[in-house]
């Protein structure tokens, strides 16, 4: 359910820019526009928006993750800065240990997340930095890692698939048996959809390319019967994701509500 909440592009990027303290419309829609070109070698170069913007801001009130101050307003937005609840604040907290992992693993992370968006490795400088990528700071590098991390994690199944093979090797078709059955359980939470073939082999991919999944068949042997297996690194991005969990569960109540109203299956 937390990971529900940060699947808006821009959720993750309006908390970080709030850390500092309360922010007008107009600020944060430079500050987060000015950190997405400096990693627009990664998550490319598309612009956040004031439409969008204000429309994340709304949302994220309604989630409790936000606070718009009662003062003097913005000419943007028509109300005043907005600050994080002690909710987001406490959110960010969490994933601290996200970043650690991240920062052990931001080589192949970063590969993974170029291939995906068909960009190439930039060739390196003198100073064995890629060139076009700015010197970031330890504050930004740390948030980045989480970015990044959660650019993998935003994959609509890539959790769950990751949790199913948290209890063993396993082949796909059992996999994809495990997660649908547990989307059934849960009708409530999840709705209808469930996980087609198509979509358990475009996941098993993306999470093989980023180095938390291994599947290698023999040679002569069917894709479908080689086990898929977590590695160790998938098993440290899960126990990194613990805190996270634990948010979870101190905000259930509220978290219900707004997975269940996303999903659609509840009104208002």
């Amino acid at each position: 359910m937390s990971l529900e909440l940060l699947r808006n592009r821009w959720t993750y990027p309006v908390l970080v820019a709030l850390l500092d303290g309360p922010l007008r419309a107009s600020q944060l829609l430079k500050l987060i526009n000015e950190g997405t070109a400096r990693n627009a070698d990664l998550g490319g170069s598309r612009a956040l928006h004031e439409k969008v913007l204000l429309t994340t801001l709304r949302q994220m009130e309604e989630e409790g993750l936000l606070l718009c101050q009662r003062v003097a307003t913005d000419p943007m937005s028509g109300r005043g800065p907005r600050e994080l609840t002690a909710a987001g604040k406490e959110l960010l907290h969490s994933m601290h240990r996200v970043a650690a992992w991240a920062a052990a693993h931001r080589d192949q992370l970063a590969v993974a997340l170029r291939n995906r968006r068909g960009r190439h490795q930039p060739a390196a400088g003198l100073a064995g930095l890629p060139v076009g990528v700015p010197v970031l700071s330890p504050e930004q590098e740390h948030w980045r890692g989480v970015g990044m991390t959660l650019a993998v994690l935003r994959l609509r199944w890539g959790f769950a698939v990751l949790c199913q093979l948290s209890h063993g090797p396993q082949h796909p078709t059992g996999v994809a048996a495990a997660v649908n059955a547990g989307i059934a359980r849960n009708r409530d939470l999840t709705g209808r959809r469930s996980l087609s073939e198509k979509v358990l082999w475009d996941t098993l991919h993306r999470l093989i390319d980023v180095g938390l999944v291994i599947h290698r068949p023999r040679p002569g042997q069917f894709a479908s019967t080689a086990r898929c297996t977590l590695t160790p690194a998938g098993h440290a991005v899960l126990a990194a994701l613990v805190p996270v969990g634990d948010w979870a569960a101190d905000y259930e109540r509220r978290l219900l509500v707004i997975v269940r109203r996303r999903r659609g299956l509840l009104e208002g």
